[in-house]
């Protein structure tokens, strides 16, 4: 039997030049449905009711005067659905719940590859100790620092010069974060692996610590025993007039 309806809209929205995607992303309507409104699958739908909302938006997307095509056609389109009739409500459902569980599934599986992709990235960007105990040890490197910095606070010109330089040692037990600065030179900043060691000169040393019990620290061949008793983040600044306070507490 000829499908006049769907024809129809076909030639609607052929002669202006319009898509079912350009119709679906103004109408939210899926493709799938205006496809079967031009193939007058019409058992698809859970009533008149739809069918002819979603033949009065298919119009109006393509801009057709969609009170003339009712006019028009209403009575074949009236005649397909007495005929066929309005499916069985626990047809209708069934699909319903068919295609609220693909959502669900759909939903899941990307749940299911996000938590993945998290283990994954915690596995390969967590805590330095994770890592440590994945990645074979390398041996320990001593880093050495030039003993002089040529950018000097202008209270350090003033203070310091007449007074020996400091000489620092961190030896590190674990992985730590540090952040080391001679005078306003930043010389370091990164994760020191376990068993590395760092020297330090300069006349005004600042140290950060993320992992203060990690770090064995000297300040002129004294040991500095206070910060491994610290559990949060330290931040040291140390110079000549300050050493003495720093190595009595």
């Amino acid at each position: 039997m000829e499908k006049i309806v769907g024809q129809a809209l076909r030639k609607e929205r052929e002669a202006r030049g319009v898509s079912l995607a350009d119709i679906a992303a103004e109408t939210r309507i899926s493709t799938r449905f205006l496809q079967a409104l031009e193939d007058e699958e019409f058992d698809l739908f859970p009533g008149k009711f739809y069918i002819h909302y979603y033949i009065k938006n298919y119009l109006q997307a393509c801009g057709a005067d969609e009170t003339s095509f009712f006019n028009t056609y209403r009575q074949h389109l009236d005649g397909i659905l007495n005929r066929g009739g309005a499916p069985p409500p626990d047809q209708y459902m069934q699909k319903m719940n068919y295609a609220r569980f693909r959502r669900n599934r759909t939903l899941l599986l990307a749940a299911l590859g996000l938590a993945v992709l998290a283990l994954l990235a915690y596995l390969l960007l967590g805590p330095p100790r994770c890592l440590e105990r994945m990645a074979p040890r390398r041996p320990a490197v001593s880093l050495a620092i030039p003993p002089f910095s040529s950018h000097l606070l202008p209270i350090e010109d003033e203070l310091c010069l007449t007074r020996a330089p400091l000489q620092a040692r961190l030896a590190l037990d674990a992985p730590c974060w540090l952040s080391l600065w001679r005078g306003s030179e930043k010389v370091a900043e990164r994760t020191f692996r376990q068993g590395e060691s760092i020297s330090l000169s300069g006349y005004r040393l600042t140290l950060v610590v993320a992992n203060p019990p990690a770090l064995r620290l000297q300040l002129n061949g004294s040991d500095v025993s206070y910060l491994r008793t610290s559990a949060q983040a330290v931040k040291l600044v140390v110079d000549p007039g300050n050493l003495e306070e720093i190595l009595r507490r």
